[in-house]
């Protein structure tokens, strides 16, 4: 049942905050969502980091031009609210959420002739509940055997092109000696400052030596402008998977380091392929249990 594994501390902010105070929030508590309150103090949406990356990026709406104090969450949040009753199973969870691409749930239960708001159930949850199980099924099983990959020194725009062009959300950096060094995901971008306000990506100043142009004179070094790389924003490799592990391992290391996709690779050299925590929702939906 989700009252079982549903986290039961929930964070909320008003529709008419600014979304600076949804992003600290976020921040502090280290979390990817939050439930938006009405002036009535009942659920009436809920913003997570990719609504706010996904409306800022927007082709110049009036509000986007706006310091970032001034822009309602109300503007940014998604309304329509999705719910789950507390006594749904674990497999209901996974099913809305995989169908309707979301990764968190309110959780409700009836109060009298009014529904409570009492939990929030995310994937992360749901992915530590599998973790317990004693499943035998192999990581080779459910994995997505596509990968798309960059190199450590692409730009970030053509990082942004590959997870575009190949419709993915994570991507794989690899280094000169094509061996992974990280992982790229939109989450990773949701709060990384990558343009300013005209739309322009940020660089970064690096320090180059200019070759000596007499006998006996001093190399001397100058600073000069250079795009964003993969690398300055990728998530550091320090765990991965072969393919013959069970997946109920794969999902207790996701649980403990909050990652939500491991690199699979075979014979400590070769990526075989990527699993993603929907991969193993997809799981939890089929054991209707």
């Amino acid at each position: 049942m989700i009252k079982q594994c549903m986290t039961t501390q929930v964070y909320a902010v008003s529709a008419g905050e600014p979304i600076s105070r949804a992003r600290n929030l976020m921040l502090k508590h280290d979390i990817g969502r939050l439930i938006v309150i009405g002036e009535k103090n009942n659920p009436v949406g809920i913003v997570t980091k990719k609504d706010i990356t996904k409306r800022l990026s927007q082709a110049e709406p009036t509000w986007r031009r706006r310091p970032i104090d001034n822009i309602p969450v109300s503007l940014v949040m998604t309304g329509d609210l999705l719910n789950i009753h507390q006594e749904a199973t674990v497999a209901q969870a996974a099913e809305i959420m995989l169908e309707n691409e979301i990764s968190g749930l309110p959780v409700i239960k009836k109060d009298k002739n009014d529904e409570k708001l009492v939990g929030i159930i995310t994937k992360h949850d749901l992915i530590r509940h599998y973790s317990t199980k004693e499943y035998i099924i192999k990581v080779k099983d459910v994995m997505d055997r596509y990968v798309v990959t960059v190199n450590i020194h692409h730009t970030i725009n053509h990082a942004l092109y590959e997870m575009n062009e190949n419709d993915v959300n994570v991507i794989v950096v690899l280094t000169e000696g094509n061996k992974p060094a990280g992982m790229i995901s939109k989450d990773n971008l949701a709060f990384t400052e990558l343009t300013d306000s005209n739309g322009n990506v940020y660089g970064r100043e690096v320090k180059m030596a200019r070759k000596d142009v007499a006998a006996g004179m001093k190399k001397y070094r100058y600073i000069r402008e250079m795009p964003l790389v993969a690398e300055d924003v990728m998530t550091p490799l320090n765990k991965t998977i072969t393919s013959n592990e069970k997946v109920v391992d794969a999902a207790k290391i996701m649980s403990t380091t909050g990652t939500k996709s491991l690199i699979v690779i075979d014979d400590e050299i070769e990526i075989v392929g990527i699993l993603h925590s929907d991969n193993i929702l997809n799981e939890i939906k089929n054991k209707r249990n």
